[in-house]
Parts: structure tokens; sequence; C-alpha cells
């Protein structure tokens, strides 16, 4: 897939290309890019190429779930069924 930039994005690689920061603009992309992924899951401990992997298979994944209590609600009770599993008293529901 390709992307286009705005004229303020082109700018502000441009920038810092110039100011040395970056050999070219594809290393400044894939920098930023990096900082992205890294906040999107900040403790995630794979290789860049199973993250790339992980969130391209989650883009593809199918239609977004709307996140309401018919959705939440069997998860709940699943899980608070594995906590009293364990031996946790008070699951917080």
């Amino acid at each position: 897939m390709a992307y286009q930039l705005i004229s303020e994005q082109e700018r502000r690689i441009d920038a810092v290309v110039a100011a040395g920061a970056w050999r070219s603009a594809e290393e400044a992309l894939n920098a930023a890019l990096a900082v992205v992924e890294t906040v999107a899951v900040p403790d995630f401990e794979g290789t860049p190429d199973e993250l790339e992997t992980f969130l391209a298979d989650g883009l593809n994944s199918g239609e977004p779930a709307e996140a309401n209590h018919a959705f939440w609600h069997p998860i709940n009770i699943e899980t608070d069924r594995i906590a009293t599993d364990h031996g946790v008293r008070n699951p917080g529901r």
C-alpha cells in the first residue's frame, strides 16, 4: 500500500534530514514508526518483524467489535471463573 504525505509532513521530514538527524527520509520515517510501535505496545519483547506481523494480523482480523456489555459480559464471566479456580476470592466484579 502506498501512502502520500501532506506538505507539512514532508517539510518536517526534510527538516530532520537536513539537520543531519537521519541520512534519508526513509530512515526518518522508519525511526518515527519505531516510536509509534513502541508506544502502541510498550511491553512487547519480540523483534520488530514479530511486532509488524502481530500488528498486521490484528488489522486483518476482520471487522472491529463493539466493546459494549454484550462483548465484555462473557469475557468477564470466564475471567472471574478462572480467577476463582486459582484461589482469587474477589475477582473484582
